[in-house]
């Protein structure tokens, strides 16, 4: 027979046992984010990690919201004024500034269940070692250093994103759909190549046409198809793969006049690069992520064709010669004639 009071004490030890265990719990979520850099940099790219200060900013049950303005706002000012307060409007622009940063940021670890999830994801990744490997990659196989920056973190509810206004603002919402190890390697890298070519794309005189966004796209997926290689179905949409390749030559044919148009002039194509929503689409019967996404799969194409013709390395002469000079010699525009 159990004693009442060796019962009790096996109950307090019990409690305390749990106690411990929570706290231990806890702590493994700042004892992760220890092991992840503040930012990392390859050349003149940049990685911020501000999703790390963001938690730090918790440690010891106190909330330090000088470390969100001088670890997380300021490092990244420009990405925060510049694009997120832009992107959301300006009803929504004072989440990212300052006042508003401290505020949401103060609740974070009210989504602690959804937190761990993704920091989970560090578990199965080194992620200093996959963002080195991606930056040097990307710079070492189309031959160009690329410069910009990319703020990693997690947002506020409901105001997620995976991209970016402009090469100085790319931005990665932890708390996004994209945040997983089935797709970090596929978008990131494909985020990764705008890099490099934004820089390009911005002296070309096609590059704010419907030809530049075009091949922007297309190249960003035409590089991650040979950087994680993959087959043509897994770089473009799977299953709907072959729905677009039997509709080619009526994307093309409609998506064709608006080429050296600029946002303004051609709506159209910009709407089925998902950037204006400010016309109807022309190609319709499709899911919405393919529809808006139409550009993507024709620059694509574009340069699985100049490849056809130049070589199989031939796909990185687009750094180094003029967006319409090669459009022009991937004989795209003859070959959809054939059709």
């Amino acid at each position: 027979m159990i004693q009442k009071g060796f019962l009790a004490l096996i109950v307090v030890l019990c409690i305390g046992c749990k106690a411990h265990k929570k706290q231990n719990t806890i702590a493994t979520i700042f004892d992760k984010v220890l092991l992840v850099e503040d930012s990392i940099t390859v050349g003149k790219m940049t990685i911020n990690n501000a999703f790390k200060q963001q938690i730090l900013a918790h440690k010891d049950n106190q909330y330090d919201s000088l470390l969100i303005l001088k670890k997380v706002y300021e490092p990244n000012k420009y990405a925060f004024d510049n694009c997120l307060g832009m992107i959301f409007g300006d009803a929504n622009s004072p989440l990212f500034q300052p006042k508003g940063l401290y505020e949401w940021n103060r609740n974070l670890l009210a989504n602690e269940s959804v937190i761990r999830k993704k920091l989970a994801v560090l578990d199965s990744l080194n992620i200093n070692a996959l963002f080195t490997n991606h930056l040097t990659a990307v710079q070492k196989i189309t031959g160009h250093t690329g410069e910009g920056k990319w703020l990693v973190y997690f947002g506020p509810k409901d105001f997620q994103i995976f991209g970016g206004c402009d090469n100085n603002s790319m931005i990665l919402d932890m708390f996004g759909d994209s945040w997983n190890t089935q797709s970090i390697n596929k978008v990131f890298a494909h985020e990764l190549e705008h890099l490099i070519f934004g820089p390009l794309m911005e002296k070309d005189p096609v590059g704010k046409m419907g030809l530049g966004i075009t091949m922007d796209e297309g190249l960003a997926v035409y590089f991650t198809y040979i950087y994680l290689k993959q087959n043509r179905e897994d770089a473009l949409y799977g299953s709907e793969t072959q729905l677009l390749m039997s509709r080619e030559k009526e994307i093309f044919e409609k998506l064709e006049p608006y080429l050296f148009k600029t946002n303004e002039e051609g709506c159209p194509i910009f709407r089925h690069c998902g950037r204006n929503n400010d016309c109807k689409p022309l190609i319709e019967g499709l899911s919405k992520e393919v529809e808006n996404e139409l550009c993507y799969f024709m620059g694509f194409r574009i340069i699985e064709e100049y490849v056809k013709i130049h070589g199989k390395n031939s796909w990185k002469d687009i750094y180094n010669i003029p967006i319409s000079d090669f459009y022009q010699k991937s004989g795209y525009k003859e070959y959809i004639a054939t059709k």
